[in-house]
């Protein structure tokens, strides 16, 4: 039953990815980092429809109001039924962490991400963990919600057949984490959304600051450059004595 009711599901709202990527970005010698968000979707069908309707009336209507933060950026590269739908933006790593409220994103949680970055001058330790509650897209227009059991396992199979991602981009070398590795050196986590608690992804990594460390050895050759020609230039001049030519005796 419920494996008919997938199928039935597919053909009447079509398929549906969703993927959201954070990426910590360190700033260039100086202390902080930005974090590039990015959610991603991919779907066709109703289910593609209701999302991009979703999607672009949040962009309006944080634009309308007004809403404080960093707007998202809507890049749309849809084709036909199919939709392609990407939000970006690049914010601070203290505006980052506050939650990001479901009408901005078109009803997605994107999580709520707490990093912790410690500095060792050559190096950063970058400590990231995220709250996740996975939710379902906004409901196809036209469709009803029953309560019934044959309602409800259509529902679980609509929820079944989205798949959902959630990517972690973070710099330098990976220590922990309870995440999976994937491509471009970021750490995923395959999120179910049949499911009602929330999940925690959690991610270690240390990044050897190469530029501070080119710095660095550029100051130490210039100093050590400077004390040793301050060194030359103030050693005592010995004067040599005047050299005395003895004429030959005949």
């Amino acid at each position: 039953m419920l494996a008919a009711a997938g199928l039935l599901a597919t053909a009447c709202f079509g398929k549906f990815a969703l993927g959201v990527t954070q990426t910590i970005e360190p700033n260039p010698i100086l202390p902080g980092a930005s974090v590039k968000q990015e959610v991603n979707v991919e779907a066709d069908g109703l289910l593609g429809t209701a999302v991009k309707q979703a999607m672009t009336d949040a962009a309006t209507k944080g634009q309308a109001q007004g809403q404080s933060g960093t707007k998202w950026q809507i890049s749309d590269t849809s084709q036909g039924a199919t939709v392609h739908l990407r939000m970006s933006r690049s914010v601070s790593l203290t505006e980052a962490q506050a939650a990001v409220s479901k009408t901005s994103t078109g009803g997605f949680d994107v999580g709520t991400i707490s990093v912790r970055a410690d500095d060792w001058v050559i190096a950063r330790h970058y400590t990231v963990r995220v709250v996740v509650s996975p939710s379902a897209p906004t409901t196809p227009t036209g469709t009803t919600t029953g309560t019934d059991a044959t309602s409800q396992q259509l529902a679980q199979a609509i929820l079944a057949g989205i798949t959902y991602d959630y990517f972690v981009s973070l710099p330098g070398i990976v220590t922990a984490t309870n995440g999976v590795p994937s491509d471009q050196s970021r750490l995923v986590w395959h999120l179910d959304l049949t499911g009602a608690s929330e999940r925690v992804l959690t991610a270690e990594s240390i990044y050897p600051d190469w530029p501070r460390l080119i710095v660095l050895l550029v100051v130490i050759v210039l100093l050590a450059g400077g004390v040793i020609l301050r060194s030359r230039r103030s050693r005592p001049t010995v004067a040599q004595p005047p050299t005395v030519i003895t004429p030959p005796q005949v």
